[in-house]
């Protein structure tokens, strides 16, 4: 990156200038520490120990170096990211950073959410150790910039009272040009400076790439980075999808990383989908999700459910916290994104709670007994999951103040052009109805009910995954949780967080390692229906595995006599290492027993050896890459899995077995499998299989060219069958 005659070096990590440099906690950090009364000691110990290490990636502010470098940091969604760049904001301070900036979002609402918690948590209307400007109000101006250069210039006077600037402005093209156009007038050649990209897969990533071009923000985010010879950038996101798949030589493409822990109380995708999914998660019918061209008058049965397992919870909330100061309930709707359809959910929502209040307040009312009796089956579900001494009367006693004080709002553009801000404070109960208002970012106070009737859309993972605003830290109230889903979602969301822990534990592992984001092969596992994300920002070519069961072999294996001597040395050993049998059956000639067959294998044991097997050509080294990854999740969900084994020919059977190749380009193995034989009730080799668990072949041929001039001697090969029910479809980066 060049600003004029300066030249910026992007580093791969501050190891270059002699090793990660260790920052220290000092009193801003602490301070933040001191303040986070509802983290326990065990979670503010981490919360030090990651930010620390995050840090300690970024550049050495002390370093008299032109340098800038790309950090990724991945959180779960609503899980904390915003404490985290927060603390991470206070250590910087702490270590003689000068500037932080954050681009906190591409919505008025999100943007306003960051700055007031920024000002909370580093309590900025007391603290005169910063100086706090946003470019939302009336915009970063002269005035501003003329306050920036004056604290820059009592910071290079050596003076201690000399405040650290911290700049909050939209991810927005205009808002980043108007800021870098003022900053452009300052002296920052020598500021060390943080800039923070608050959902950092979004917005900002080049969706232009692959025309060779630069889109509108990407480029005015590049332009901001020129601008400091000396700063480190780093993505937060908990979908980090698109940065890890643009090319690895663009400048937002990560060199370093980190997996953030969630706290103690967090409640994410495992809790809901995986372990309670039948406890937590209902069933949206495809009848009641309304035609858009012939939409409903009365609303679907599932949304009253809905209602009224909110509303029971939100009773059972004013009853059992007495001390309701900082607490709230709500319940989100997410419809499809037009905002007709957020009109009628709302409308719905508010003729159910006139008419449901009407009734509750009047015993006399003739639909009393009959809305009594689903509310109070309603209170019997929630009971399944929430424990509480409450009676039915009780809960019963106050539903009518749980319907009637229920704030419903629409989130979206409709009027005045921006999303509103929610005021928490101002009620305890709220019913929100929006589309992408509700996305990314959004913070949802006191979650509990979800209704979203709205389709996957194109099925890019990450967007799917964003608008888990159910997601978060309610292990208090989990048991208050519903999620209504229609089966196409509760798939998607299922599916997302196989695939989420699937890349965070790849990653996780690497960087153990003391590797780099830059050196991560980008592997996991992806359901057919999803992609990863939008198609306009991958540049990373990725191969993908095909998602149905069946036979894997390799289409090239007797390539390159090196490795087939590797091979078969490999196969050798796992002869050697596990106890075989013969296998046959009754009436078997000799050329059809098995001379070594075992079905007591640990999958687990084997995996190790059947990694080093090798291949010459990609797409089989790609293919049996595919092939490890799913074997190793399998046995990650069950490291008890046995797996069958089959070596059918070669040096051990004493059957003299030759194979010829294919005329095709490039030449393939003719008939790898010995076929069946009636008349000795053989069934071929390709039937030998297990259908419950994954069963392994290993077919040893001499290799003879089609012209018979050449042949390679005892070329093994694995050919590898998994059952429709353990097959999943996972990509591996080319």
């Amino acid at each position: 990156m060049t600003n004029g005659d300066t030249t910026i070096r992007v580093t791969s990590s501050p190891s270059e200038h002699g090793g990660k440099w260790r920052p220290v906690r000092g009193a801003a950090f602490a301070e933040l520490l001191r303040a986070n009364t509802s983290l326990s000691e065990e979670e503010k110990k981490r919360l030090e120990e990651e930010s620390l290490s995050i840090l300690g990636e970024c550049i050495d502010p002390t370093l008299e170096a032109d340098v800038a470098n790309t950090g990724l940091v991945i959180g779960y969604v609503q899980s904390g990211k915003t404490l985290s760049f927060t603390s991470l904001a206070a250590l910087a301070r702490d270590n003689q950073y000068r500037l932080v900036i954050l681009l906190a979002g591409t919505t008025n609402n999100l943007v306003e959410q960051s700055y007031d918690r920024l000002k909370e948590d580093l309590d900025i209307d007391e603290n005169r150790e910063w100086k706090l400007f946003s470019t939302q109000q009336k915009g970063f101006q002269q005035e501003e910039l003329d306050r920036v250069n004056m604290e820059l210039a009592r910071w290079r006077r050596g003076n201690r009272r000399a405040r650290t600037i911290l700049i909050v402005s939209m991810k927005q093209h205009q808002h980043l040009d108007n800021l870098a156009k003022l900053l452009s007038d300052s002296d920052l050649s020598d500021v060390p400076t943080l800039i923070i990209d608050d959902e950092g897969d979004q917005a900002g990533i080049n969706t232009r790439a692959k025309q060779e071009e630069e889109s509108t923000t990407y480029s005015r985010i590049i332009e901001l980075r020129r601008l400091f010879p000396r700063h480190s950038y780093l993505l937060y996101t908990a979908t980090p999808q698109a940065p890890l798949l643009i090319s690895r030589i663009d400048t937002l493409s990560p060199d370093f990383g980190r997996v953030l822990t969630p706290g103690d109380n967090y409640v994410g995708g495992q809790e809901f989908f995986i372990d309670g999914a039948d406890k937590y998660v209902e069933l949206i019918p495809s009848a009641d999700v309304p035609d858009r061209t012939d939409p409903p008058a009365a609303p679907p049965k599932s949304l009253l459910s809905a209602l009224r397992d909110y509303f029971v919870g939100v009773a059972i909330g004013l009853i059992e916290e007495e001390d309701q100061k900082g607490r709230n309930r709500s319940m989100m709707i997410h419809p499809a994104v037009p905002k007709d359809d957020h009109l009628m959910f709302a409308r719905w929502v508010r003729q159910t709670k006139e008419n449901w209040a009407a009734i509750l307040q009047d015993e006399s009312h003739p639909d009393y007994s009959a809305l009594l009796a689903e509310f109070r089956e309603a209170y019997e579900r929630i009971l399944k999951t929430h424990q509480s001494d409450l009676s039915f009367e009780s809960v019963a006693g106050m539903l009518f103040d749980a319907v009637e004080e229920t704030a419903i709002v629409e989130l979206n553009t409709r009027e005045k052009n921006r999303i509103q801000n929610i005021n928490w404070k101002g009620e305890y109960s709220w019913i929100l109805v929006g589309g992408i208002g509700l996305d990314r970012g959004f913070t949802v106070e006191g979650l509990t009910v979800s209704y979203m009737p709205r389709s996957t859309g194109v099925g890019n993972a990450d967007n799917i995954q964003q608008r888990a605003r159910f997601f978060g830290y309610k292990m208090g109230y989990l048991g208050l949780c519903r999620i209504y889903l229609t089966s196409e979602n509760i798939d998607a969301f299922t599916d997302y967080v196989k695939h989420e822990e699937s890349i965070r534990g790849s990653i996780r592992r690497h960087l153990q390692e003391g590797k780099t984001l830059k050196e991560w092969t980008r592997t996991y596992r992806l359901d057919q229906s999803l992609k990863p994300t939008r198609s306009s920002v991958i540049l990373l070519e990725m191969y993908q595995s095909k998602g149905r069961g069946g036979w894997i072999i390799p289409d090239h294996p007797f390539e390159d006599s090196e490795i087939v001597s590797d091979n078969r040395g490999v196969v050798d050993e796992i002869l050697r290492n596990f106890h075989f049998s013969e296998y046959k059956e009754a009436g078997w000639n000799d050329k059809q027993v098995v001379p070594a067959f075992s079905n007591a294998i640990g999958l687990a044991e084997l995996i190790p050896l059947i990694g080093q097997l090798r291949y010459k050509w990609p797409d089989d080294s790609l293919q049996h890459s595919a092939l490890l990854l799913r074997l190793e999740m399998l046995v990650g969900e069950s490291p008890d899995m046995m797996c069958s084994f089959y070596a059918l020919s070669g040096p051990r059977s004493g059957v003299d077995a030759m194979r010829t190749l294919n005329d095709k380009v490039p030449p393939k193995v003719k008939n790898l499998f010995q076929g069946s034989n009636a008349k000795t009730n053989y069934p071929g080799a390709r039937a030998l299989v297990s259908a419950e668990t994954i069963t392994f072949h290993v077919h040893r041929y001499d290799i003879q060219t089609v012209d018979k001039k050449r042949s390679l001697h005892d070329v093994p090969i694995l050919a590898t069958h998994v059952p429709d029910p353990l097959m999943e479809r996972v990509w591996v980066e080319r």
